[in-house]
């Protein structure tokens, strides 16, 4: 993994870390990349059957349209949406 591949994973270049003591963080992103196992508590996306009780194994990325994420234990970036 490059320099430019680690400052991503720690959320910057768009990047928003989310733990579980975050709550509920609103936003429009694009993809979410899993730091670790991570449980939902709860995700408004356009993935039909992704939320709550869900869990994403750690490197696991999900690409879609992200709008409301919490979680129960574990760390996400959500990525912004980028405007072409």
């Amino acid at each position: 993994m490059n320099v430019g591949a680690n400052r991503q994973l720690a959320g910057e270049n768009g990047g928003r870390k989310i733990t579980s003591a975050n709550g509920t963080v609103t936003g429009n992103w694009f993809e979410i990349h899993a730091l670790s196992t991570t449980a939902l508590a709860s995700c408004t996306s356009n993935i039909v059957g992704l939320g709550a009780g869900d869990t994403i194994q750690a490197g696991d990325s999900i690409n879609g349209v992200f709008t409301s994420l919490s979680v129960t234990s574990g760390t996400l970036i959500a990525y912004n949406r980028k405007w072409v």
